[in-house]
């Protein structure tokens, strides 16, 4: 669930960066001349890797930390084999956090080599996105290959 959440916030952060950086050199009236440079482009800097790094571990944290993600479902997450699942069913349990609804979701899983398993899982779905995980719905997954006894789904919010 982090991962397609992270990648969102990233894509919005980004977006919303280059947004903002057209509309302070947009001026209605104003001749298009040759690019000014920006009195504070001595401070900028390009993010490196290991920045983006300390930012995902630090929002995977938050996400722990605010219970919508256990530590083992992150980890599949991180260093699962991801593939797709057909749910096959679907109950809320009524439980919520956050904007997130809980449920409990019956899936049935492809191996990327081929073959399928059937699994069990609760997860917090984000209330923009039950709509996702209706039977029938196919969902990401991550799950330990020659493990399939846990596995985690992600949901994007929509």
């Amino acid at each position: 669930m982090s991962t397609a959440l992270l990648l969102g916030f990233f894509c919005f952060v980004v977006a919303a960066t280059a947004a903002t950086k057209v509309i302070r050199g947009f001026h209605p009236g104003r001749a298009v001349t040759e690019a000014e440079p920006e009195p504070d482009e001595a401070g900028e800097r390009l993010i490196t890797a290991a920045d983006m790094l300390e930012v995902r571990a630090t929002f995977d944290q938050m996400l722990v930390r605010k219970g919508l993600l256990t530590d083992d479902q992150l980890e599949l997450i991180r260093h699962g084999t991801k593939s797709r699942a057909v749910v096959t069913g679907m109950r809320t349990t009524g439980e919520s956090r956050e904007d997130y609804r809980e449920v409990e979701l019956d899936v049935m899983v492809r191996k990327p080599g081929g073959g399928q398993f059937p699994a069990h899982q609760r997860a917090l779905i984000p209330a923009s996105s039950l709509a996702r995980v209706s039977p029938g719905s196919v969902i990401d997954t991550f799950y330990r290959r020659g493990d399939e006894s846990a596995v985690a789904v992600c949901v994007p919010p929509s």
